[in-house]
């Protein structure tokens, strides 16, 4: 049997980075000597002695590649074993145990001396639906809470060894890993492929978003130190003399303390002010993450549980220690990590310190820091102030995500990868929605995260009004005089058609753009727009305004239009002709408890940004075929499915939309922003559903069928739809799809625009 290889591969690379395996029960180190084609040579204190004393021929013990994957079936048949369970295996079985306990799956149940699989059901795992990771996804103050989540922190923990693995393995194994520990919150049983797929996606992208891995899955060490503060009492001399700090798990009631558990949030770098007797006596550098660790023997004599958390330091002692009288009480304070309302220290082992103190530490007793920890400080600091360059797709649209936050706005991450891989795919995207949930806003703090604001004429805010009928508002008109008046848009192509500025992105929002009839007075940039055509590398149409006032002016490949829009009975509907040249894109979430934007968030700059970035490469699909064909071919398999159920209600997709769908999926792939499914979900909603309306029986059997399509399951009225919807391959279309047929049944009529 070979249940899960690639798990068995990492338990292997595992070992080679591994210096050394230590036993639970008794605490013995196993140093590994070597991996042989035989097994995993493994040298004890005992298998030492034993040679030295010539009682064997060499200084370790063999243990065997069989006896490892044996042991390894055992506990996956079995979701958990002990030692007594591995007896067979003799004097390894302890060794077997201790190695198994490292594993990121595995947990460890310290009080019976056991192991077990980590369980997790998809509730656990973070998505859209997800309510058990709400703080971690929609209430995120520091990026360390994301490894709070045992998903995240298991996921972490296995890139971490896989650091010599291509992508492509380090997902399959990913994958693996989740088949075996994964189930399904609805039914109990193993997640499909599907759902798997979408939700590492979506775990890898929070790594990503908050710096914990690169764009190819490999733990980014490189970051900055966070600072913290210790009080050592009784224990300082110890623990100083043995290079590490440590704190009990629990106190005498058994119950777990944040100034003892913030070990755990530590990071390798980070620093560490040591306070004991009314001064900082030392500044400590962290060599090694925490660990679990029974109580060294040199704190025997202190009267505190067994189990606690060991964590590795590099101490540095001060020139003259800080005195806490020497550091003004003002600063005391304002830093409220280890300091009580009047100032003093409070009673607690580990605490979080602002980086706003430590830079006033630095200021004022910077002649008696060590120089490592100068450095260090100061290596800290010329990082902040480097502005960040932007190397591919994904760095560009995780400013853009840092940038929003920063500003106080919630927008989830897939929601502004779409906007970006819709402007992208061609420069025209409608945001529809309710009134009131930030569609102006995120457009305009899109435009201003890449540069682009109304002081540089880079971003025009355009509102509609309700009596324009034809396209004299926007480009402008002869008045009775004979003279030209210039429409906003002609000022804005204006600049952007400059040859200094093609290479700059200028952003145009059409604001409540269906106030009027979109037809009248857009019908002639919607023209424009299908005569574009590659010219000398670059995509240019023909001209929208020729004219002595204002020159040769062409929709160039550096403009962006966006338009809002809100359905009430003020507005106008959309015809097919807009839809099909429109990602339409629908925000109707509302977070009214998001409150990010009141604590004290680092600040994030606009960056200035080449048009490179947002600019599209393909006009037609054979400019796109070479180098793509089995995505285009896999998803114009899917629009062909599609495509015969709107037969029967006429309202299939014809080559222009199959073309920009391509287009998106490609862009997609290449910057490796969503995952593919989560992808084409996005083209359902944006480009296929918008399309639809009617309250004829057909329209309504269309929509189930495509309910069938997305979900695999079939829609009816009395079934609990939830968690099929959540476990869709496509659940974003499934859900509009079932609100848009319950619409009909309660209202006798449906479209997209509910």
């Amino acid at each position: 049997m070979n249940r899960y290889p690639l798990i068995k591969s990492f338990i292997y690379e595992f070992l080679k980075n591994a210096k050394s395996i230590q036993t639970i029960k008794k605490q013995k180190t196993n140093k590994i000597v070597e991996i042989s084609d035989n097994g995993i040579l493994v040298e004890t204190e005992s298998s030492r002695k034993k040679y030295e004393n010539r009682e064997a021929s060499t200084p370790y013990q063999l243990v065997k590649h069989e006896e490892i994957d044996s042991a390894f079936e055992k506990i996956i048949a079995a979701k958990r074993i002990s030692a007594n369970d591995l007896k067979e295996f003799g004097y390894r079985s302890s060794f077997l145990i201790a190695l198994f306990r490292q594993m990121p799956f595995v947990d460890v149940l310290e009080t019976e001396q056991e192991l077990v699989i980590k369980q997790f059901t998809t509730l656990d795992l973070p998505s859209q639906l997800n309510t058990s990771l709400q703080i971690i996804v929609d209430q995120i103050v520091e990026k360390e809470k994301i490894l709070q989540s045992p998903f995240f922190q298991m996921v972490y923990e296995m890139l971490k060894v896989m650091k010599n693995y291509d992508m492509k393995k380090k997902r399959e194994t990913l994958l693996e890993v989740m088949d075996l520990t994964v189930t399904s919150s609805t039914s109990g049983t193993p997640i499909t492929e599907s759902v798997a797929n979408r939700k590492l996606s979506d775990t890898l992208s929070w790594l990503k978003h908050f710096g914990f891995i690169d764009n190819e899955l490999n733990v980014v060490e490189t970051r900055y130190p966070r600072f913290w503060w210790v009080n050592q009492g009784k224990s300082y001399k110890e623990e100083m003399e043995g290079g590490f700090l440590w704190a009990p798990k629990t106190d005498k009631r058994g119950i777990p303390r944040s100034h003892h558990t913030d070990l755990l949030k530590a990071r390798k770098g980070d620093i560490v002010f040591a306070y004991s007797r009314g001064s900082i006596h030392h500044i400590c550098v962290v060599t090694e993450e925490a660990r679990s660790m029974q109580k060294p023997r040199a704190l025997s004599n202190h009267d505190w549980d067994n189990e606690g958390i060991l964590l590795k330091v590099q101490y540095y002692s001060l020139e003259k220690p800080i005195e806490k009288t020497e550091i003004p009480l003002e600063w005391r304070h304002e830093e409220k990590g280890p300091f009580d309302k009047d100032g003093d220290v409070k009673m607690g082992y580990f605490f979080p310190v602002e980086k706003a103190f430590v830079d006033n530490l630095f200021h004022k007793f910077s002649d008696r820091l060590p120089e490592e920890i100068k450095k260090a400080i100061l290596r800290n600091k010329m990082e902040e102030d480097k502005m960040p360059i932007i190397r591919d797709a994904s760095e560009c649209v995780n400013h853009i995500i840092h940038y929003l936050r920063s500003k106080g706005f919630y927008y989830k991450d897939e929601d502004v990868k779409n906007f970006y891989l819709s402007l992208k795919t061609k420069p025209f995207v409608v945001l529809s929605g309710i009134s009131g949930t930030g569609k102006t806003k995120m457009v305009r703090l899109f435009a201003e995260s890449l540069g682009a604001t109304t002081e540089n004429h880079q971003f025009q805010l355009i509102p509609v009004r309700p009596d324009w009928s034809d396209g004299s508002d926007l480009i402008g008109y002869v008045d009775i005089k004979g003279e030209f008046i210039k429409g906003p848009l002609t000022e804005i192509l204006m600049e952007a058609n400059k040859p200094e500025n093609r290479n700059k992105p200028y952003f145009v929002l059409l604001d409540e753009m269906n106030l009027a009839r979109v037809e009248h007075y857009f019908s002639d940039l919607l023209s424009i727009m299908e005569t574009r055509k590659k010219k000398n590398g670059e995509i240019v149409s023909d001209p929208i305004i020729d004219r002595p006032e204002t020159g040769r002016l062409i929709l160039s490949d550096n403009v962006y239009i966006i338009g809002t829009v809100n359905m009430d009975e003020t507005t106008h509907p959309f015809s097919k002709k807009v839809l099909d040249r429109a990602n339409t894109i629908e925000y109707n979430e509302v977070r009214l408890d998001y409150f990010d934007f009141l604590q004290d968030t680092a600040e994030v700059r606009p960056i200035e940004i080449s048009n490179d970035w947002l600019r599209g490469r393909f006009l037609t699909l054979k400019d796109a075929y070479s180098g793509h064909e089995e995505l285009i071919h896999e998803v114009t398999e899917w629009l062909v499915e599609i495509n015969r159920i709107l037969e029967e209600i006429q309202a299939q997709i014809a080559y222009r939309v199959r073309d920009e769908i391509c287009f998106y999926m490609i862009y997609n792939e290449e910057s490796q922003l969503l995952e593919k499914q989560v992808a084409f979900d996005y083209q359902i909603m944006q480009k296929i559903l918008p399309r639809i309306a009617g309250s004829d029986q057909a329209t309504i059997e269309a929509l189930k069928k495509l309910f069938v399509f997305c979900t695999n399951h079939e829609w009816n009225e009395d079934n609990k739809l939830q968690g099929i919807i959540e476990e869709a391959r496509f659940p974003k279309s499934a859900k509009k799809i079932d609100r848009m047929i319950r619409k009909n049944y309660s209202e006798g009529f449906t479209s997209f625009w509910l």
